[in-house]
């Protein structure tokens, strides 16, 4: 079964699909780099980046910058897809695995590719038993993936990444007016986001249904609301129109990162983040790969 994927989608790797020598994105001579956000920050892991994504988001900060998404090939622009064959990917993978234990599969949006998605999460699991983090925006549901994953790391969007006609003219490349109407209409999906999160509750079921009340956390699924800062405003909207919309969320579930996909526009906007986070009692996350990488794609 075939999955689309950015090109150079499997990184950071030294060893390609067929048994070339490639050097990381990354500068070492290694496979492997470092989750850079949310509860697993730090940790080393290998990422499979999809292509295509259901929503376009663009941000506007209070000092007038515009940042689309950090991946914009994968959503914006996707114009070099290489589409895989799944068994091709667990192989490559397996290859520059090392001592890594922990798999990302992120995007764009890898929910859009249900079948193949799954398929990718069945046999990464059943072949080398990883650690998988599944990166979605949350809109879409995919109750067969739900057993293979272990760390839902779910980005809703708030009102602040709708791209809009004035943030268009900033951008190279404007988005479709179809993707402005389509992403205000869908970049929330609460019931989506609970069924997650009801994943990795006992007594919730592989289709999301809703647990018990006295329901406690899986020991072996976790769930991450990480959400992108780029004004004050944002809190009073995830409290009003996610967090009050949802149950079994704790204060350390939900992540504050600020927007930026630059060190320059990171160093505005960190401050923001931070400062809500404790005031509220919610996780701060950095972007650890742009302060350690800068914008190089594919670390």
């Amino acid at each position: 079964m075939k999955i689309n994927l950015v090109r150079n989608g499997i990184f950071p790797i030294t060893q390609t699909a067929s048994g070339e020598e490639t050097v990381p994105s990354t500068g070492y001579d290694f496979p492997g780099t470092l989750q850079g956000e949310g509860k697993l920050v730090g940790l080393p892991v290998l990422f499979i980046r999809t292509s295509g994504c259901n929503l376009r988001c663009t941000w506007t900060t209070p000092f007038g910058d515009v940042s689309i998404c950090d991946t914009p090939y994968a959503s914006h622009h996707t114009d070099e897809i290489e589409a895989w064959e799944t068994k091709d990917i667990v192989s490559t993978v397996k290859a520059n695995i090392g001592e890594i234990r922990h798999i990302v599969i992120s995007g764009g949006e890898p929910t859009i590719q249900p079948l193949p998605l799954t398929d990718l999460a069945r046999r990464l699991k059943k072949e080398l038993d990883v650690h998988i983090t599944v990166e979605t925006n949350g809109v879409l549901f995919i109750p067969e993936l739900v057993t293979y994953i272990d760390l839902f790391s779910i980005s809703p969007k708030l009102s602040s990444s709708e791209p809009d006609k004035e943030k268009n003219r900033a951008l190279e490349v404007p988005v479709d007016e179809n993707y402005i109407r389509d992403h205000r209409k869908f970049r929330r999906n609460t019931d989506a986001l609970q069924k997650y999160i009801n994943a990795c509750m006992n007594l919730g079921s592989y289709y999301g249904d809703m647990p018990g009340a006295g329901a406690e956390r899986k020991y072996s699924k976790d769930f991450q609301l990480k959400f992108v800062i780029t004004r004050e405003e944002d809190l009073a909207e995830i409290k009003r129109d996610f967090l009050a919309h949802l149950s079994f969320v704790n204060n350390d579930d939900v992540v504050l990162m600020p927007v930026g996909a630059t060190p320059d526009l990171l160093a505005k906007t960190t401050d923001l983040a931070a400062r809500l986070a404790i005031q509220n009692g919610f996780r701060f996350t950095p972007r650890l790969q742009i302060d350690l990488y800068g914008d190089t794609a594919g670390t």
